[in-house]
């Protein structure tokens, strides 16, 4: 249905850009599209390993790696030798590697001995290939028949191997008794320099690109089994070019669970030919993509691994695609594949947006454009969803298909659903919040090397069992704009005051913790310190033992790839050779990314990117996130004590999440506003619920709940007056899951869900 603008909502829809460099001014709106954002992404020499001080990252032009990046060199070895360097090295930092043991037991799967996550790094060069860039066979594979405490570890020859391994069972995602349960191919990071010097070209008319074939330039998963344990997988900041006659190329297939990225790439046939530029095509994929440029192939984006997968995508163009520019679910696999999405445009697609099968899409603020008359901007097959807001069309005859039935009309779509909303105030047509929408202040690289502090140099140890917070303390206070941490490994155990000569605080991936106990109520490892006009970047780590950042000073703060480790498995990281070599800090209930230290002060405004605990916790004085205004783009809360996400006082905006396992999923309190645009929800269990809670607050949500279907999907307390809304309401209910026993698993999209008056 259509409805018209939402004029007497809380606030109008809007969007800002922020200058590069980080600046709080507001600029006018920005146009839907690839930014193409200018980074030179360059490195202190401190910080590689080839210089032997620790560093972790891995330049392919280096040894033991050797590219050239000449543009007449085949390095697809040399790439892919990188790929395997990562995985051979995911247990120790020696390089013992797996070796050729088969089937040895190996702690548990949900984490490992990780004292070293690594990046790879291509310098401006053109990498000609003629083969899949890739950590190469055998896969290192994994079973859960000993239980996820004691699994084995499988090596796995080929394609056909894998099949042999799993007599009867050979099916994407779904284990029952196989050998094979998942793949080994977590934290695989390739950065290049910068995205229009560094190319990886793939040679014209390659053997095996033909068609018929999906064969990948680069690929980060081999099996058809997929994994749920791909955490931390990114590639960034360099071109994909699949060059001419290859009409069975997929420029990059792309997984991670949890938290990973596709971030500022362009992906190009030379002649328009391919089966698709970026295929996402195994379980699980996750995390949040920006600024990406897709030129030809038959499909531009295709989505459809199934289980629990969620990407947030802003800031794309698709052009020439022959079929598709994006294709979202229609596998009839297990889960759902859910995009949320904002700022994409398609030029001179037959089909903008295909919707199949547990497909769950959320578009928004984008144009859909072709010069021919094309029949349908989007399509949406049966048991998909689509909520469309602020949409302009071109060139198509009808705006929105629903099968083979024209739904909507038009040149342009103010707000649509493809089932019809929910809401428990009936009076009026149920529409979306429309809470105002901020981009996030994007920090570019220093391409001034003096200008990084590195906290080695300021006494920190980095062998993740002394106390380096005096340290690191120094380093933040040299006047140094960035503070980065070259090793793997650090500890904490008092608190990190950050003041406002600090920009960036680039963690590298390294695993930082507590190895002292702290209470729940006590102080965070870092805190920002001293209040600025200017935001302040913090980046990439995976992190334990309490609260990571605490939130003090009136200074706008991005947080990107900050990782708690998980609630549920915290024990298992800890100990020689893992990510937290002491004994980690375990009298927090849940680890947490952030928390506004001061909630009686000014509202804090933060930007959350591709992390996972924010806002765990139920609600009470210390748990919920109290007075924020947030814009947060893929989130990942799972088995937390309570609420998923609990809010009270607070304004936020969720572009994409994922969760499992729990009875409430939000909680929201205290005149607090929390509009939800696409997610996952996988329910382990039956339960009543309520799975959303709202007290005296307002909601607006749309995502996907799968495998079991809580009775209540909704609870509004107003003024002590209880409504609930049972599932039965939702008008996508029970589609059964392929694979499982009748009547044990169904799924169920929640189309748009509100509770405020119309």
């Amino acid at each position: 249905m259509q409805f018209p603008l939402n004029t007497h909502s809380l606030l109008a829809a809007f969007a800002l850009s922020l200058p590069w460099a980080g600046t709080a001014a507001a600029t006018p709106e920005t146009a839907p599209g690839d930014r193409n954002p200018p980074v030179n992404q360059i490195y202190p020499p401190e910080a590689f390993y080839h210089n032997g001080k620790g560093g972790r990252v891995l330049d392919v032009t280096k040894p033991p790696f050797h590219a050239k990046g000449d543009g007449v060199t085949d390095d697809t070895q040399a790439l892919s030798a990188a790929m395997r360097f990562v995985r051979d090295h995911y247990e120790t930092l020696e390089g013992e590697g797996v070796g050729a043991i088969t089937g040895q037991k190996w702690g548990a799967a949900c984490y490992r001995k990780l004292r070293g996550t690594w990046t790879i790094y291509l310098p401006d060069g053109k990498y000609l290939v003629s083969d899949t860039v890739s950590q190469g066979w055998p896969a290192l594979a994994f079973n859960i028949r000993n239980g996820w405490w004691n699994v084995n570890r499988v090596l796995v020859n080929s394609p056909e191997h894998e099949k042999e391994l799993d007599p009867g069972y050979y099916s994407r995602g779904i284990f029952d008794g196989a050998l094979v349960y998942g793949e080994w191919n977590y934290d695989i990071q390739i950065v290049g320099q910068s995205r229009n010097k560094t190319v990886i070209q793939l040679k014209d008319s390659s053997p095996g690109f033909g068609e018929g074939e999906a064969k990948a330039v680069v690929s980060f998963y081999l099996l058809q089994r997929g994994s749920n344990c791909n955490v931390g997988n990114f590639i960034q900041n360099l071109t994909i070019e699949t060059g001419n006659g290859n009409p069975g190329a997929v420029g990059l297939k792309w997984n991670s669970s949890n938290w990973g990225g596709v971030r500022n790439l362009a992906i190009r046939s030379g002649d328009g030919l391919g089966r698709a530029g970026l295929l996402m095509g195994r379980n699980n994929a996750l995390g949040y993509h920006h600024d990406l440029l897709v030129e030809g192939f038959d499909v531009g984006i295709e989505l459809t691994a199934g289980r629990e997968t969620t990407v947030a995508l802003e800031y794309a163009t698709l052009s020439g695609q022959r079929k598709t520019a994006i294709r979202v679910g229609g596998t009839g696999i297990h889960g759902a594949d859910c995009l949320s999405a904002r700022k994409i445009l398609t030029r001179d697609a037959p089909l903008a947006f295909s919707v199949g099968e547990a497909g769950h899409v959320v578009l928004l603020e984008s144009e859909l454009t072709t010069k021919k008359e094309e029949d349908a901007a989007m399509v949406v097959e049966r048991d998909g969803h689509l909520f469309a807001r602020d949409i302009s069309l071109s060139g198509y005859r009808s705006a929105v298909l629903k099968g083979t039935e024209v739904a909507l009309k038009g040149a342009s779509i103010t707000e649509f659903v493809s089932d019809a909303p929910v809401s428990l105030k009936p009076d009026g047509s149920p529409q979306s919040m429309r809470l105002p929408v901020k981009d996030w202040p994007m920090i570019l690289p220093e391409t001034d090397l003096t200008k990084w502090a590195s906290v080695t140099d300021f006494g920190a140890v980095g062998d993740g069992l002394t106390d380096d917070t005096a340290a690191i303390q120094r380093a933040m206070a040299s006047g140094k704009p960035v503070v980065y941490f070259p090793k793997a490994n650090y500890v904490i155990n008092g608190t990190v005051n950050i003041p406002a000569t600090v920009r960036e605080v680039s963690c590298m991936w390294a695993g930082i913790y507590r190895s002292e106990a702290s209470e729940p109520d006590g102080p965070a490892m870092f805190r920002v310190a001293e209040a600025l006009d200017q935001p302040l970047l913090v980046r990439q780590t995976v992190t334990g033992g309490g609260v990571f950042l605490d939130h003090d000073a009136d200074r706008t703060v991005v947080l990107q790839d900050v990782i708690p480790f998980f609630h549920h498995a915290r024990n298992w990281a800890q100990g020689p050779d893992m990510l937290f070599p002491g004994p980690a800090a375990q009298n927090t209930g849940v680890w947490r990314s952030y928390r506004n230290s001061r909630p009686d002060g000014a509202t804090k405004e933060v930007f959350v990117n591709n992390c996972m605990y924010f806002a765990p916790g139920g609600i009470g004085k210390m748990d919920a996130l109290e007075n924020v205004r947030a814009w947060v783009r893929m989130v990942d809360n799972e088995h937390v004590p309570g609420a998923q996400f609990a809010f009270r006082r607070s304004e936020v905006w969720i572009l994409g999440f994922k969760t499992e396992n729990s009875k409430t999923l939000f909680q929201v309190e205290d005149n607090s506003r929390v509009e939800v645009l696409g997610g996952t929800f996988l329910a382990w269990e039956p339960n009543q619920g309520p799975l959303v809670i709202s007290r005296d607050s307002l909601v607006s949500m749309t995502f996907y709940i799968w495998f079991v279907v809580p009775e209540i999907i909704f609870q509004d307390d107003t003024k002590g007056v209880i409504t609930s809304l049972p599932a039965a309401r939702l008008p996508v209910v029970g589609r059964k899951i392929t694979g499982y026993p009748e009547g044990h698993a169904t799924d169920a999209a929640v189309p748009l869900l509100v509770n405020f008056p119309q």
